[in-house]
């Protein structure tokens, strides 16, 4: 550009230390990263705080409800409050699942989750407790199961449905009970919420006409998917979601092991359930998480540890009912209401403490951090964070 003015030195790029310190270079770096967190910090909050517009469906709230309360009613009737906690585990499982699609999509879906449900409860329940090698094989499992669940949405739901009740199953304290017949409590409850779920589809659809019937979705080819699969794997962002999964799982079992606690497991599980295959969802989901936890934990001391067990399974049928709904408008309040749910769920009925849910909010906060300092910060780069809108949603978790 031409000079409007007298001739000026050559000028020379300014230190960091400089430009901090120059008050005539503006305002000092540090405040403008002050700044940016704490507009970082006000929106993830916000976030946090946002409910989503969600259709309200009464008749598949109740029906979840029901699904969930049913089981442990009768197990308080039969003396056994153990097995119709298993059994509640089940059909916790599939409370979310066939409600989207047509028929056939919506009994695909049902008997898909009830499948990689049991088979992660399986695997749990053989390879838990608190030796090196179920760790081991814990996390070599959940590495699998991420790696094959880049083939389609379908299988990533799968597989993420798998990991979380695999953790669980291991976490179950049923050591007086066989594993088959554990496994054969959680399938019966699953296969009821399962056929409850479909009868109530094909009542709104088809009975009473409530909803139009649903178009079916275009159908996929699993060549094509299983090509575009293997494509993604020979890339490194292909590669990212099981890299980041893997590295967490690993820091949370070291953890777990040197801080050993009876229920250390909910470190490994909140890692699951906040690094996201979409990266660009995993701060957020991890501060929902976080918050929602905490909240859970002070209404879980103020309410579950100081009601009969009749009523506990009118709130847990509440908060069954509820869960539906909140997962898609308001994930922090999700987290709210499971974290004493599933707390009393793998205790089967043990008597909830205050103590426990205090251990539970310490776990969540470990594994957040790691979820944020493991398998967050080091991706975050422009050329090592990936995002998959196909594989996002609250559909995912």
């Amino acid at each position: 550009m031409p000079s409007t003015g007298a001739a000026s030195a050559p000028r020379r790029r300014s230190s960091t230390l400089e430009v901090m310190s120059d008050p005539r270079s503006g305002a000092p770096r540090w405040r403008h990263h002050l700044r940016r967190a704490g507009t970082t910090g006000g929106a993830l909050i916000a976030d946090a705080a946002r409910w989503d517009h969600v259709e309200v469906d009464a008749v598949r709230l109740i029906t979840a409800g029901v699904s969930l309360a049913l089981p442990i009613t009768a197990g308080l009737l039969g003396g056994d409050l153990a097995a119709g906690m298993v059994a509640a585990l089940g059909a916790l499982l599939v409370s979310t699942a066939g409600h989207q699609g047509t028929a056939r999509e919506c009994l695909a879906d049902v008997r898909n989750t009830i499948v990689a449900g049991s088979a992660g409860v399986l695997i749990g329940m053989i390879a838990g407790g608190p030796r090196i090698w179920s760790s081991v094989v814990l996390i070599a499992v959940a590495v699998l199961v991420a790696v094959a669940g880049g083939i389609r949405p379908s299988a990533a739901k799968a597989g993420v449905q798998s990991t979380i009740f695999m953790i669980l199953g291991a976490s179950l304290d049923a050591g007086h009970v066989p594993i088959a017949q554990s496994l054969g409590y959680f399938a019966l409850g699953a296969c009821v919420g399962g056929l409850l779920t479909l009868i109530v589809f094909v009542v709104e659809y088809h009975v009473l006409h409530r909803h139009p019937l649903p178009e079916p979705a275009p159908a996929r080819s699993w060549s094509e998917d299983l090509r575009a699969w293997r494509q993604r794997l020979s890339e490194p962002a292909g590669r990212q979601y099981p890299a980041r999964l893997t590295s967490c799982m690993i820091v949370a079992e070291v953890l777990a092991h040197l801080v050993r606690g009876q229920h250390s497991y909910w470190i490994l599980l909140t890692v699951v359930l906040c690094v996201q295959r979409d990266h660009l969802q995993a701060l957020s989901r991890t501060v929902q998480r976080g918050l929602g936890t905490l909240l859970g934990v002070l209404a879980g001391a103020l309410v579950l540890t100081t009601i009969p067990t009749w009523a506990m399974v009118v709130v847990i049928g509440v908060i069954g009912a509820a869960r539906v709904y909140l997962k898609f408008a308001n994930y922090t309040a999700y987290a709210l209401v499971m974290t004493p749910m599933v707390v009393v769920f793998s205790g089967l009925g043990h008597t909830l403490s205050s103590g426990l849910l205090r251990e539970r909010l310490v776990d969540t906060a470990i594994g957040c951090l790691i979820s944020l300092v493991v398998g967050y910060l080091p991706w975050r780069r422009p050329w090592t964070a990936t995002s998959e809108p196909e594989f996002a949603g609250p559909s995912m978790n």
